[in-house]
């Protein structure tokens, strides 16, 4: 079977193809997080507010003359929140804690959107595993905002960054 027509491209048989085209669909799923902790094992799944009919994702925020609480979409890609209490502003980054033990979340890497922005964890799990986990941006309205993957944020990063 030959690899490369006469003009050195790559012959892809149909079925290699089709596989291709699936796993493409499959990454376009979105997920629901229903299950969601902080470093320190607290449930931070909130039944109390619901968005898009899924519970939220309750989180607490600091900075600078500036503190509250909101509660984000437990949906992949869904950038819709709720905020319980202070004011968030777009483009400005804040401390992002657990609403039930103030633990400060863990940071993951730097995000491109702007100097001092990071990615921080959530775990899927009370004992925080970077394999499985998600993470997003703490500058609100940051195109990183949605929840990526975790064993995918490097990658992802690495192309935004265009390292």
């Amino acid at each position: 079977m030959t690899i490369f027509n006469k003009d050195g491209r790559l012959i892809i048989p149909i079925s290699k193809r089709t596989r291709y085209k699936s796993k493409i669909q499959e990454e376009k799923i979105r997920y629901v997080i229903n299950k969601a902790y902080c470093p320190n094992g607290c449930n931070i799944i909130d039944p109390d507010h619901s968005i898009n009919d899924f519970p939220g994702i309750r989180i607490q925020y600091q900075r600078p003359g500036m503190s509250g609480e909101f509660v984000i979409s437990s949906i992949e890609g869904d950038f819709s929140k709720i905020i319980l209490s202070g004011e968030l502003k777009d483009g400005v980054k804040d401390e992002l804690f657990c609403p039930h033990c103030n633990t400060l979340f863990e940071k993951l890497v730097n995000c491109s959107c702007k100097p001092g922005a990071e990615m921080i964890v959530i775990g899927l799990t009370p004992k925080l595993d970077f394999n499985n986990a998600v993470t997003f941006c703490n500058v609100t309205g940051c195109f990183n905002g949605a929840f990526v993957k975790s064993r995918d944020v490097i990658r992802h990063i690495r192309l935004t960054n265009g390292y």
